[in-house]
């Protein structure tokens, strides 16, 4: 019976410690599970260059950086759909297993089989693999195929260029000759050569195609070409430019143009050209009154070699108000032959706007010669017109101008206040002036060019009209006015216009005006989304960024373009976005890789022109911490640092198993001990039982 309830009770211990190993090695479990997971990724260099015309073999490195073995590994190459090349994997893609920290090296096969458009393809490693309590992992690695050669220009001249004869007449015909040579590394193929800027007015092909045709020339060979031209038999002498145009592809099937001048000689004949002269040009004499007409007649002489054709002669007056032609203004000769002469007369007479002064009377004229537009030449004759009641009253008109004005600041700000500044000057130099009403014209164009939408400029805390008493002969009154700009005025110059009413000291009024330029600049801004690139990166390792950006402004913003700067290989370094609208919104995603270690700075900028065409910018700044790859040989330095962690835990689990068997022992030894004292008073029981049974028996 005892050794039965001994037996219950050693039982219990030990299920109770056996509990408490079991949390224990649950917590160990959970431990180990944080960092025991294999981790499958691609090691060393993530772009592979590769050439087109040839079986490329990649070796990439696939390396397991997790704490546990990863059995059954399997990796498998995937590309974009509509990506010009195959991609396939020695071996079948099966791995096997990598321990803690290993690594295999696995080859990449890749022919291109198409046009590429790209200088690098993304290629994307797919992983699956097991843990050795056979759970399932999958991840992905991107690597990038960069195309060898792709932005290179093939390497070409055109040479042995010849005009056969080496000058050509007007109306004959010339044969170009010269012949392609390719002195570069790769084939051209598709090889068109033609000519372009070509005129039947001046030089174009005799007969046979504009365009030669080569299917390819390779490294070092040349192809011969030639063109039949023509001049035109109605040429002038001189030096004309043709077009050579050269279409290829390189071995991408990227297709490349040309183009170089080729200067052709025309020769022409003796004199070469047609030169018109104004010649015994007959001006009135004597001074003319309003109204009263006058004539200037001349004569058109040819002395050049060859006629003039389409001649126009245009008479105008400097001063087209005050003097008006009264005849034709504008007469035409068809053909003035060498040597010819014809007379041509103009009437003109002055107009109540003159005044008593000698006014300039200009004849254009043009011609052609040979078919080839000639430069105008002008020439001028003058007459005095005598206009004496307007003599007398602008003498005796006091007049008020704006002698100078300064806005503070010089270009205002749309939705500021600024400071405008006039001088007003009486002009006169004997009579003043009183009573003088100024008042501005401040409504502008603001929406649309037909469409009034308010003043742009207002004053503030005033009146839009101010009085002066009296400004003195040759006197000068100061204003300064304190505006405000509406925020919505579009960035440009208004003008502002000063209205005057005034008297002269005998009471007579008069009005004036006068013009004034401000220029108003709107805030232009953009913003960008926040977004942050990893301060620590692997070299060759494509780093990501995408962030979206605003034109928070109120005006178009031009030229608007997002950049990245850097030691860093990027497909669009430069990306053109064009204008932006106010409001308007784009989003921006590229990568990048570096391609130095150390601290490597980029820049992320976002530029554009304000409506002065001023250039701005939005950036951002970071410093990027590259690394070089992790090797190799570099693991087992990683494996010395996961052992500590290990013995550690070793050293716990030894422990708890030594406190076990201690508490076990002293647990038995005390059973033991009581089992021994339940035994000893068992047998002084039975004594004293005996005992008293004898004394029973004696009494009896």
């Amino acid at each position: 019976m005892m050794g039965k309830k001994l037996f219950q009770k050693i039982f219990a211990v030990v299920m109770m410690f056996s509990m408490i190993l079991g949390q224990t090695a649950v917590s160990f479990a959970d431990d180990f599970s944080d960092t025991g997971s294999p981790k499958i990724i691609v090691g060393g260099d993530t772009v592979a260059n590769i050439e087109a015309g040839k079986e490329n073999r990649i070796s990439i490195q696939v390396k397991n950086k997790g704490a546990a073995v990863a059995d059954n590994v399997y990796v498998s190459a995937k590309k974009g759909g509509a990506d010009p090349f195959r991609v396939s994997v020695v071996g079948g893609g099966d791995i096997g297993s990598l321990g803690a920290n290993g690594y295999k090296n696995i080859t990449l096969v890749v022919n291109v089989t198409g046009e590429v458009e790209a200088a690098s393809y993304p290629i994307t490693l797919d992983f699956t693999y097991t843990n050795p309590n056979d759970s399932v992992f999958t991840s992905s690695e991107t690597i990038y195929l960069k195309m060898e050669g792709f932005d290179d220009d093939l390497s070409f001249k055109l040479d042995g260029m010849t005009l056969s004869p080496e000058s050509m007449s007007p109306g004959s015909s010339a044969n170009l000759t010269g012949k392609i040579v390719n002195n570069g590394e790769r084939t051209m193929s598709d090889v068109d050569i033609s000519l372009a800027n070509l005129d039947t007015e001046k030089i174009s092909l005799t007969s046979g195609f504009s365009t030669k045709h080569f299917a390819s020339i390779s490294s070092g060979e040349s192809a011969n070409f030639a063109f039949s031209l023509v001049a035109s038999a109605d040429m002038a002498a001189g030096n004309y430019p043709v077009s050579i145009k050269l279409n290829y592809k390189n071995e991408f099937g990227k297709e490349v143009e040309k183009t170089q001048e080729y200067y052709v000689n025309v020769g022409g004949i003796a004199g070469q050209k047609s030169q018109l002269e104004i010649r015994n040009m007959k001006e009135p004499g004597g001074v003319f009154a309003v109204n009263q007409n006058f004539t200037i007649s001349f004569d058109l002489y040819n002395s050049g070699k060859i006629a003039a054709k389409n001649v126009v002669v245009t008479a105008e007056a400097v001063d087209s108000a005050a003097v008006v032609p009264k005849s034709a203004s504008v007469k035409t000769v068809s053909e003035l032959a060498p040597g010819a002469t014809t007379s041509l007369s103009f009437t003109f007479a002055g107009t109540a706007a003159s005044t008593t002064q000698n006014y300039a009377i200009q004849f254009t004229t043009e011609y052609t010669s040979g078919g080839t537009a000639v430069s105008t030449f002008k020439q001028f004759a003058g007459v005095n017109v005598s206009n004496p009641d307007a003599d007398e009253e602008n003498a005796s008109k006091p007049k008020l101008i704006v002698s100078n004005y300064e806005c503070d600041p010089l270009i205002v700000m749309a939705g500021e206040e600024f400071d405008l500044n006039m001088d007003i000057l009486n002009t006169h130099g004997e009579k003043g002036v009183k009573n003088i009403k100024m008042f501005l014209t401040l409504a502008e164009e603001t929406s649309s060019e037909s469409e009034k939408s308010g003043n742009i400029f207002t004053p503030v805390d005033s009146s839009n009209t101010f009085y002066f008493d009296a400004i003195g002969a040759k006197g000068t009154a100061h204003k300064q006015l304190r505006l405000y700009v509406v925020p919505e005025a579009q960035p440009k110059t208004y003008t502002l216009t000063v209205n005057f009413e005034y008297e002269d000291t005998a009471g007579k009024e008069y009005t004036a005006t006068e013009l004034l330029g401000i220029n108003v600049k709107q805030i232009t801004e953009i913003q960008m989304d926040e977004f942050a690139l990893p301060e620590s990166v692997e070299l060759y390792a494509p780093v990501s960024v995408s962030f979206g950006y605003y034109n928070t402004g109120k005006v178009t913003l031009n030229n608007v373009m997002v950049k990245v700067e850097g030691d860093v290989e990027c497909q669009n370094k430069n990306t053109y976005i064009g204008n932006m609208d106010s409001g308007a919104g784009e989003y921006f995603e590229t990568s990048f890789t570096p391609n130095i270690s150390g601290e490597v700075p980029v820049s992320i900028i976002v530029s554009y022109e304000d409506a002065a065409g001023e250039l701005k910018e939005e950036r951002r700044d970071f410093a990027l911490n590259v690394t070089e790859p992790i090797m190799p040989e570099d693991m087992e330095g990683m494996e010395n640092e996961t052992a500590p962690l290990d013995m550690k835990k070793v050293m716990i689990s030894i422990a708890l198993l030594a406190l076990f068997a201690m508490g076990l022992f002293v647990f038995i030894r005390r059973q033991k001990q009581d089992v021994q004292n339940s035994f000893a008073e068992s047998a002084s029981e039975i004594e004293e039982d005996e005992d008293e049974d004898d004394r029973e028996d004696m009494s009896l």
